[in-house]
């Protein structure tokens, strides 16, 4: 099975391979590796799409960097179509590895084929991990894969948002505490960007829905807003979109603090109980923002949220309170 595309994948890349996809006019396949991948991207179905990436992923050690850069990006393409993310995802992203240790390397810098296969390579990547909650959390693990993308991005070699996806706050749960009526609640962030903006945004909408309407006198939200928030069901045009205004309906700040700055990283709130932590007021001054500058859409397969885990019981509140000198 696949031998025509085995062979293409163990043959060496050619500069007309490389010329033609710069050009615009695709990825060149001999004809019948090309009747091979077109018959795996027919299916419809998910189990069979997913199969046809194990076939695919399979045959990615075998080839140099451009080649298998073209394998992961045919994975990527199922997956898109509904196979699961994880048949190929440990692979691709051994692949995106040594693409940026390729990239680092100064021996590679004009190399045309190294450039080009990280254009493939970063596709299928953001494809697999935008739908991997649990992959995410990982190779967020892996702090020399975040240094060398910080190093990589400064030298301009790779795109904003690759450390993006390497950045998100995956079920990290957060507390919050509201002195004025005594109670405490823990919440659980899911693809959250790394700046409190994404955070305020899901969370006042969270704790709305269920403290219910006028909590803390706030207004209700805007559900456009919580909608992009989410990213949920956005056309190419919401992407971007400059028209796009939210603020805030809580003051969400620190112990002894009036306010914490929603350009801020949630790595950076104080931890109680070994979970961050945030103090949430009636909003006493007017703080807005665009959402499409503050946390634009990575990938549309990415689903953020921020939802109630639970909410303490009165003593538990008052344990938390005591221990923030509240």
């Amino acid at each position: 099975m696949l031998e025509a595309l085995a062979g293409f994948v163990r043959a060496r890349t050619t500069a007309e391979e490389i010329a033609a996809l710069a050009d615009g006019q695709g990825l060149f396949l001999p004809p019948d590796a090309g009747v091979e991948v077109s018959e795996l991207m027919e299916s419809q179905d998910p189990a069979e799409l997913t199969a046809n990436v194990v076939s695919l992923r399979n045959l990615m050690p075998g080839g140099d960097l451009f080649h298998t850069a073209v394998l992961a990006l045919m994975c990527g393409t199922l997956v898109e179509r509904g196979a699961d993310a994880g048949a190929a995802i440990d692979a691709t992203l051994e692949l995106f590895v040594q693409q940026l240790d390729a990239l680092a390397d100064e021996r590679n810098r004009g190399d045309e084929m190294v450039t080009t296969a990280g254009q493939l390579t970063f596709m299928a990547t953001m494809t697999m991990l935008c739908r991997s909650v649990g992959t995410r959390k990982r190779w967020r693990a892996r702090p020399e894969v975040m240094a060398r993308l910080d190093e990589l991005e400064e030298a301009g070699l790779v795109p904003w948002f690759l450390r993006e996806v390497f950045t998100l706050h995956d079920d990290v749960d957060l507390l919050v505490l509201d002195a004025k009526n005594r109670r405490a609640f823990q919440f659980r962030m899911i693809g959250v960007r790394d700046r409190l903006y994404h955070c305020y945004a899901l969370l006042q909408d969270a704790l709305l829905r269920h403290a219910g309407p006028g909590y803390l006198d706030a207004e209700p939200v805007d559900p456009e807003m919580v909608r992009f928030a989410r990213n949920r069901d956005l056309a190419e045009d919401d992407f971007s979109n400059q028209d796009l205004h939210d603020h805030l309906r809580f003051n969400f700040a620190l112990p002894g603090t009036l306010f914490m700055p929603g350009s801020a990283s949630p790595s950076e709130l104080p931890t109680v109980d070994g979970l961050p932590l945030l103090m949430v007021e009636p909003k006493g001054m007017s703080i807005n923002w665009n959402p499409a500058n503050m946390y634009g859409v990575v990938h549309e397969a990415l689903q953020a949220s921020v939802e109630l885990v639970r909410e303490l019981d009165r003593a538990q509140a008052d344990a938390l309170f005591a221990k923030c000198g509240v």
